[in-house]
């Protein structure tokens, strides 16, 4: 194998491991969206939970009854 060709392959290999490099970087970056949306979506569940559980625990024993009583299904 002569000089260019030895250039040649050591060029091909270098662009091959930056490819996967890069690869690795750009799925770890999706990874990590997708973590920040679930976090953020569980963030918001649990405002939610907490504004709901106010409401619930301000309301007489008489009015949560009346409440359930509603949500069963018919």
């Amino acid at each position: 194998m002569d000089f260019l060709g030895l250039a040649l392959a050591v060029l091909k290999l270098v662009n091959f491991i930056m490819g996967f490099v890069d690869r690795q970087q750009l799925m770890e970056a999706g990874r990590q969206e997708e973590i920040a949306k679930e976090a953020l979506a569980i963030a918001g569940k649990t405002a939610a939970g907490k504004a709901i559980m106010e409401k619930v625990n301000a309301m007489s024993p008489a009015d949560v009854d009346a409440g359930l009583v509603g949500l069963e299904p018919k």
